[in-house]
């Protein structure tokens, strides 16, 4: 028994050696090799790179409104808006018919819905119909009246006025489809006509009468620009200041356009 015992004891003694040996070689090679190809990546350890990280962009899909006919948005914003959508989902004729008809409500999907079954099987047909039956609830002359008879409001900003004109423009020419030609010049014009301020329409006038190929756009751009940073002074100095400024912009903005070309 006592042998046995002692045999145990160098048994231990054996192992205790044995493991402080194996941790003493080990930390030598650490030594030798250094910190970080002990812990390398054993792909690479065989010859193979890991492929890096890429992020994955899934677009969310553009959500289109519901169109109810006389109430809500009108026609030619949700054919804008669902014409929009199914670009967006690269739909065939077919898809695209019923993805119309699952974005109408009321009295305007009661209509679709009882048309043959190729009228509502064509997208095109679709879109014809919704028009004829909402797309012009005035008549051509009543939206004329209504439009030269639009002035700028008390408290309606410059931007406010001209976005309520190109609405009314933009109605005629969808009750009429080319029958305006001279739209923009016409939008200008009423609103160069129609601005509160009086010394600003006299101003905006004589820019008209000196750059008569001017955009709407860039007459707003230039009444703004006034009426932030050139109105008139009591002497009546301001107003040739304004003037010059808005002329000089003008010029550069000319010379700009026939150095490009």
């Amino acid at each position: 028994m006592a042998s046995e015992l002692e045999e145990l004891r160098d048994l231990v003694r054996q192992l205790k050696a044995d493991n402080e040996r194996l941790l003493q070689e080990q930390a030598a090679v650490q030594s030798v090799e250094g910190p970080s190809n002990a812990r390398s990546d054993p792909l690479e350890l065989v010859g193979i790179r890991a492929p890096p990280e890429r992020l994955l962009y899934i677009p969310r899909e553009r959500k289109c409104p519901v169109y109810r006919g006389r109430t809500g948005i009108s026609v030619e914003e949700w054919v804008d808006e669902v014409q929009a959508s199914i670009r967006a989902r690269h739909l065939g004729p077919l898809d695209q018919a019923y993805f119309m008809l699952d974005h109408l409500e009321g009295e305007a999907k009661d209509e679709i819905k009882y048309r043959p079954r190729a009228e509502r099987e064509d997208p095109h047909k679709i879109l014809s119909i919704l028009r004829e039956l909402y797309g012009c609830s005035k008549s051509y002359v009543a939206l004329q009246e209504s439009f030269f008879s639009r002035k700028q409001l008390d408290g309606e900003s410059l931007q406010e006025y001209s976005h309520a004109l190109l609405a009314l423009m933009d109605r005629i020419q969808n009750c009429a489809p080319n029958v305006v030609p001279n739209a923009d010049v016409l939008v200008r014009d009423q609103f160069v006509e129609h601005v509160n301020d009086s010394a600003l329409c006299r101003e905006l006038k004589r820019l008209v009468r000196l750059t008569p190929t001017l955009s709407m756009l860039q007459v707003r751009t230039e009444a703004i620009r006034w009426e932030q940073e050139g109105r008139p002074s009591d002497n009546g100095r301001g107003a040739a200041s304004s003037l010059g400024i808005m002329l000089e912009s003008v010029i550069m903005s000319g010379l700009r356009g026939v150095l490009v070309e």
